[in-house]
């Protein structure tokens, strides 16, 4: 039996050319790469369902499930500026020239009532300082002459609100003034213990029955947007949800493949740098956005070695909640894998060659010759 070297050259390119046939990256086949003149290439499942701007380098307040400055001004237009007594308040009692009957302290009973000397009973509950003065004058008249009555403020306990969720001591916090969302959540401890974990991204104001209100604390912590900072009024609850589920992933090419949490802005470039970076294999001309819209995915190709290479950031875009960056490999990164598997059969070839040059066969085999007889 004779070996020809084109013959083991045949098998070993036909050996290649099958393995290598099933290298081909596949796109999904909801859609497929529509090209455009001045824009990069998009992969979506229909063209009509891609909004503009859904890629973008930077991330606005405008989202729908926030409150814009407008909404939050609103609101805050529709406090009343008088402080209004409730239960915990503690005020003076004072009529002028009638020692016999004020009293330096009057604590403001659960259920809103006071009891005052020759006034009786009052509820004040939601009551300002002012009305409460002017029937306390109106039920003296019955026993004095022009009464003057004066009530003074001892203690503001009934100015409070409620901060619950993520921050660092969840409960009510009092007001010395008139309150405003920054100033809770620094009543309440601001940022949480496990600040590695968490962050604060966004509230909800609830107030009454009615309004609710979801406040971007990014933009308004981190981007200083003080028409932002609500106001707030007498038992309004402040919830911080659990951040931790506000996260992007990096798969592929990357040293340390996995979950990114989104504590900040985060973009494409700072985010595959966040895994580690690319690998030497990283193919880092294609690399895709992937992003989950009411149950659709989006998808973007980026170049990033031109935006390394020229600075180019017009498509390095901030990260969203579940979005995707997958890097792929390259054909050579492939080669090199494939010849890896393929040693141990190179090694077997080796192994039979040997055995027959060991049974006498000269080594004008491998160059196509014929042995002697």
């Amino acid at each position: 039996m004779r070996f020809k070297s084109k013959d083991i050259f045949g098998a070993l390119c036909l050996t290649l050319s099958v393995l290598f046939s099933g290298c081909a990256w596949i796109p999904a086949k909801q859609g497929v790469y529509q090209p455009s003149d001045n824009k990069p290439e998009h992969y979506v499942e229909d063209k009509n369902l891609q909004p503009d701007g859904f890629f973008t380098t930077e991330l606005k307040t405008s989202a729908k499930n926030f409150s814009d400055a407008q909404e939050i001004e609103a609101a805050s237009a529709q406090i009343n500026n008088d402080y209004l007594l409730g239960p915990g308040d503690r005020f003076a009692f004072l009529v002028r020239g009638r020692e016999d009957i004020s009293q330096q302290e009057i604590i403001v009973s659960p259920d809103g009532l006071v009891a005052l000397p020759r006034v009786g009973l009052l509820n004040v509950k939601g009551e300002s300082l002012k009305q409460v003065t002017d029937q306390c004058v109106n039920a003296l008249k019955v026993y004095y002459e022009k009464p003057e009555v004066t009530l003074v403020m001892r203690a503001y306990n009934n100015n409070r609100v409620y901060v619950l969720g993520r921050v660092a001591n969840p409960g009510s916090v009092s007001f010395q003034g008139q309150g405003t969302l920054l100033e809770a959540l620094s009543l309440a401890g601001g940022m949480p213990a496990d600040v590695n974990k968490t962050f604060l991204s966004r509230c909800m104001i609830t107030r009454g029955k009615n309004l609710v209100m979801w406040i971007d604390l990014r933009e308004l912590l981190e981007q200083g947007n003080m028409n932002l900072n609500a106001r707030l009024q007498n038992g309004d609850v402040i919830f911080i949800p659990l951040s931790e589920d506000q996260n992007a992933y990096v798969l592929g090419e990357v040293k340390t493949p996995g979950v990114i949490p989104l504590r900040t802005q985060i973009n494409v470039m700072a985010a595959i740098m966040a895994a580690g970076g690319p690998t030497k294999g990283a193919n880092l001309r294609d690399v895709f956005l992937i992003h989950q819209t009411q149950g659709r995915g989006m998808v973007e190709k980026i170049n990033v070695q031109e935006l390394v290479g020229r600075g180019n950031a017009a498509q390095n875009y901030v990260l969203r909640d579940g979005d995707m960056i997958y890097v792929p490999e390259t054909g050579l990164s492939k080669f090199h894998y494939f010849t890896d598997q393929l040693s141990p059969f190179f090694t077997i070839i080796g192994v039979m060659l040997n055995g027959v040059s060991s049974l006498g066969v000269s080594n004008s085999l491998y160059y196509g010759g014929t042995t002697g007889h």
